[in-house]
């Protein structure tokens, strides 16, 4: 009996990216020791400086530094799914930050410090509105490769009714942002979408309350490459054509005042709505400020930050001279659920 023969031909890339990837891992080696010094190389071995001595030679010198990083980048991520270390790589080209399946590693009393802070804020007569991001990891939770532990899981609610022991109302955007596409796939942030829906449950969260006769009007007017911060975890340079990841598309918005309220000559020109937060707010790629702008008819004054987490902004806000001068009636506080913890509730 005559067994069939199959034969595997690869495609021209898939050689082109396999030769190139034997020439590239072997070039620094061959570099290395066609440059390097003859004399004092005994020495260096029995003295046990030799390898630190060329591994800082090629980190200082190697013209084909970035591409041989770059090029193991690609490997791991085509051939194993693996991003280097402060990411994750789930399904479907979705990217998640580590930081949502580890405890931060510096929390304070999350009830401590909104007590703390709507009193600050109380006193001048404004309300203090706090509203919990939820982590991607748990709105995408079908893209995860593997699951998140319980207690992650409970965290959010233990959040919400934190908020709520506080005396303090709030929104749970859970099902604000369950709809596909709230979040950016190789970015930590939501997307413009999901910035608009947060902003919109905003708006129904505070009604009435807010006494204003300003319009605010927000167009898309267009789109854009964009380049998720989780990219910077696949770095696969040159390669980016063949293996990816891709960028994405991202919507752009403008928004513009339409009509403000009327101000008399003498009357105090105030803000009705601060707003504090991360990231997510501060970066103009999402808009989240233009929304909260059209969904609440209201002008917004921004003093969220980006790289600083929740928590130093607030401290900043507060003590800022343009708090007392901007004298809002409500002040809303984004905070990403990675930044908190509720270990304490779980013993």
């Amino acid at each position: 009996m005559t067994l069939p023969f199959f034969r595997f031909t690869p495609s021209l890339r898939s050689q082109s990216f396999a030769a190139c990837f034997v020439g590239l891992t072997a070039l620094p080696g061959a570099w290395i020791f066609a440059t390097a010094p003859v004399s004092g190389l005994g020495t260096d071995v029995f003295a046990g400086t030799v390898q630190r001595h060329y591994e800082t030679r090629f980190e200082d010198r190697f013209p084909l530094r970035d591409v041989i990083r770059q090029t193991w980048n690609a490997v791991k991520y085509s051939a194993f799914g693996e991003l280097a270390e402060g990411a994750i790589a789930g399904i479907d080209g979705v990217f998640f930050t580590a930081e949502e399946f580890t405890t931060p590693p510096e929390h304070p009393d999350f009830v401590g410090v909104l007590r703390d802070v709507h009193d600050q804020i109380a006193k001048t007569g404004a309300e203090l509105v706090p509203i919990i991001v939820p982590d991607k990891a748990r709105m995408m939770s079908g893209n995860l490769p593997r699951a998140r532990s319980s207690h992650f899981e409970k965290r959010y609610d233990q959040l919400q009714s934190d908020i709520a022991r506080a005396g303090l109302r709030t929104v749970d955007l859970r099902p604000v942002l369950a709809t596909a596409g709230s979040y950016m796939a190789t970015d930590t942030h939501w997307s413009p979408e999901g910035a608009q829906a947060v902003a919109q449950a905003v708006a129904q969260l505070l009604g009435d309350d807010l006494k204003t006769e300003a319009t605010f009007a927000t167009t898309q007017v267009g789109t854009r490459e964009f380049k998720g911060d989780l990219l910077a975890f696949a770095d696969t340079g040159i390669w980016r054509q063949w293996v990816g990841p891709n960028f994405e598309a991202i919507s752009t918005y403008e928004t513009d005042e339409q009509a403000a309220g009327l101000v008399g000559l003498f009357d105090d020109v105030t803000t009705p709505v601060a707003l504090v937060g991360t990231s997510f707010s501060a970066r103009t790629d999402f808009h989240f400020n233009g929304f909260l702008k059209s969904e609440l008819r209201s002008d917004v004054l921004s003093f969220a930050k980006e790289g600083q987490g929740p928590f130093p902004p607030m401290q900043q806000f507060l003590e800022s001279g343009t708090f007392a001068e901007a004298d809002p009636q409500f002040v809303i506080w984004e905070i990403p659920e990675r930044y908190l913890d509720t270990w304490s509730y779980d013993q």
